[in-house]
């Protein structure tokens, strides 16, 4: 921190706004920077923070960006500041996981060892080659033990093997809705978790015993069982337990350097240490959250380049796939730390993109030499895995990317950085929307399952991103409504595996398609002079937008919450298209209550996830319509927005330099009149 800075700083301590300087803005010299968002009430009541990694800032800036257009034709819309990204979980019901005829009270004489390997081959076929900590030849000596014995776990059942068999078949009936959603197998219940609450409880008992591989399994299935069902919180929570457990077994220590474990422990070893460490990193990005285990922590070898081995053994190809994902967390994470690291520890220069972007494009590279290489009968690595691993490379680019858009100096570096973000995020949605929908007389013939638990945020990010071209006329609008079409159909199936975030961001997306096809019509037709807005606003001038209600992700939710609903299924009501009148917001004042999702029924109305199906019903028999904003409640219900900027502060023009650049707004914007708002209550 130079001189200035330090003042800076100092001031903001005493409790006075320092004094706000005008500097030119460049990437050159100081890099844009996203920011991310603490949310608090008087007394510490809620409070929960979400990081720039995870896109808050930057859909939070959509939001502004077609507000602040939408104001200058009459039109208006809320900007739901406050907004929430999908995997946050922490006020969400633990209801019922299946269906009726999902699962059955099977006793152990009904089924048979064969009827064991079907129900899980889901989780063998798309899970274990991405994270294969489990050792399976074990876990089918477990499925003999079950059918020799005639004995099924209790409920009350915590054992390793109990919690590891329920976390893999609860799995593979979750992926069941969207690869076979028409056959009608039922599982025993007692081989699955009945709610989320119930697989957490079930680690209890791990946390008095000692640190052991198997404890370690166990406390990781169920871990992955709940990220593939984005409920990211309770995953990260529990992630804390299984890091501290694996630095205490000594697993971030190469187990080639140590004699005494033989050569089938060395290789499991390896493969637990890779799996926690992709899933961590996957975790730590979408919730924006700093990095939990560090690179220069961890000297394991991949399994493709073992340098502490004397005599080194041909990798199994089988491992190549966990080693891809290995090495593209280790990019993720170094992305996180130049982009997304506190802004006083932040790194800074242009030679430190230009080496991830050459590490990002290595490791593409090597992961098609790999592909074109695999002359497997069948490959060693499915469709499945191939659009993982396109997909996580996107994903990279537009996380490496997407900061370069916060800068209010859209110069070369702007420019270059908005065309691979939208290079990326149609080859998401492209390829996404391929694998749901097969081209007639290509090589393939049926869809793929899209299961992996970032497919949600990919669609929803790069569908926002390709809404802010549009908004600058970078991209036409016919295109963005074309894959904005796209991105709703996969979001429609994803939802259907249970998890309430797909049809959120769908209901979101949806509206704004709406709203910014709507009000660049009527803007062609009365304002041809006024100038689209083609950066990112800050914060502040988001907050001068009216307030007439929006649809966001969590808005949708809170629709969902006072809906009335049939215990029998647990599929959302898929968003339509809002009309009709708007309806006024009623209720408490928000900034004397935090979010209340504690009401979302256990089981959710069942309608085949059509997007023709008409509106969830409201308890009082109304049904929530809008045509004049992009949804239903008022932003106000959930946190306070009674608060405006004074109207004489001026705005920085996008194209004119940015008076708060060289500031770290963290330490002065605390401090100033403002804060309420950015702490978000008043």
């Amino acid at each position: 921190m130079n001189s200035n800075d330090t003042s800076s700083a100092r001031a903001s301590l005493d409790g006075e706004p320092p004094q706000k300087r005008r500097r030119a803005s460049t990437t050159a010299t100081r890099p844009p920077r996203e920011v991310g968002l603490m949310r608090s009430l008087p007394g510490d009541k809620f409070s929960s923070f979400i990081g720039s990694a995870s896109g808050i800032y930057f859909i939070r800036s959509v939001y502004g960006a077609i507000c602040h257009s939408t104001s200058q034709s009459g039109t208006h819309i809320q900007t739901p500041e406050s907004d929430i990204v999908p995997g946050e979980d922490d006020h969400l019901p633990s209801s019922g996981l299946w269906k009726n005829h999902e699962i059955t009270s099977l006793s152990p004489t009904e089924f048979t060892f064969g009827d064991l390997v079907a129900w899980s081959g889901s989780y063998f076929a798309n899970w274990h080659p991405t994270y294969p900590f489990l050792h399976a030849p074990a876990v089918l000596k477990y499925f003999e033990k079950l059918c020799r014995d005639r004995a099924l776990p209790s409920e009350t059942d915590q054992t390793p093997d109990t919690i590891i068999l329920r976390s893999v078949m609860s799995m593979s009936l979750a992926d069941r809705r969207q690869a076979s959603p028409s056959l009608e197998a039922s599982y025993p219940s007692a081989l699955v978790f009945k709610s989320y609450d119930a697989a957490m409880h079930s680690l209890q008992s791990i946390l008095l015993l000692p640190a052991s591989i198997q404890t370690l399994q166990a406390a990781l299935s169920v871990q992955i069982f709940l990220v593939s069902m984005l409920r990211l919180n309770a995953a990260s929570r529990l992630g804390g337990l299984i890091i501290r457990m694996a630095l205490q077994l000594g697993l971030h220590r190469c187990p080639n350097r140590y004699p005494s474990f033989s050569p089938p422990d060395r290789e499991l070893r390896q493969r637990i240490i890779w799996s926690l460490y992709s899933v961590d990193r996957s975790i730590c990005q979408s919730m924006g959250l700093p990095l939990s285990l560090r690179d220069d922590d961890v000297d394991v070898c991949y399994p493709s380049n073992e340098q502490h081995a004397t005599n080194v053994q041909a990798a199994d190809h089988r491992l190549r796939l966990v080693e891809f994902l290995a090495r593209h967390a280790e990019i993720r994470g170094q992305i996180m730390e130049l982009r997304n690291k506190s802004i006083s520890a932040r790194q800074e220069g242009a030679d430190l993109d230009v080496v991830i972007t050459a590490k990002l494009a290595r490791w593409w590279n090597d992961v098609e030499e790999f592909i074109d290489s695999d002359e497997n009968d069948p490959p060693a690595m499915s469709t499945y895995h191939r659009t993982v691993l396109t997909i996580l490379y996107h994903e990279s680019l537009i996380s490496l990317n997407r900061p370069i858009l916060a800068s209010l100096n859209m110069g070369s570096a702007y420019n270059a950085a908005l065309q691979y973000c939208i290079a990326s995020s149609r080859s998401i949605i492209s390829t996404l929307h391929k694998a749901i929908k097969p081209v007639r007389n290509s090589e393939q013939a049926n869809p793929v399952p899209l299961l992996w638990h970032t497919f949600t945020w990919a669609v929803w990010m790069s569908t926002f991103i390709l809404f802010y071209a549009a908004n600058g006329k970078h991209v036409t609008e016919s295109m963005v409504s074309r894959f904005a079409e796209k991105s709703l159909e996969i979001l429609q199936h994803l939802s259907s595996r249970g998890c309430v975030w797909p049809a959120a961001c769908a209901a979101a997306i949806r509206d704004l398609r709406m709203q910014l096809l709507q009000d660049r019509t009527e803007r062609a037709n009365s304002m041809s002079e006024q100038p689209a807005v083609p950066s990112l606003l800050p914060i502040s001038t988001q907050r001068q937008c009216s307030r007439t209600p929006a649809t966001s992700p969590s808005n949708f939710i809170r629709e969902q919450q006072n809906s009335t609903y049939s215990s029998a299924s647990h599929n959302l009501d898929w968003p339509p298209c809002r009309g009709g009148q708007e309806q006024p917001s009623t209720g408490a004042s928000a900034n004397t209550r935090r979010p209340d999702f504690s009401t979302i029924p256990q089981a959710i109305e069942e309608t085949g996830l059509r997007s023709d199906h008409g509106q969830p019903s409201h308890t009082d028999g109304t049904h929530p319509t809008s045509d004049a904003g992009l949804g239903i409640l008022s932003w106000g219900n959930y946190m306070e927005n009674s608060i405006s900027m004074d109207p004489n502060i001026s705005i920085p023009s996008s194209d004119g330099n940015d008076p708060f650049a060289g500031f770290d707004i963290p330490f002065w914007i605390g401090s100033d009149k403002y804060s309420g708002m950015v702490n978000e209550w008043s």
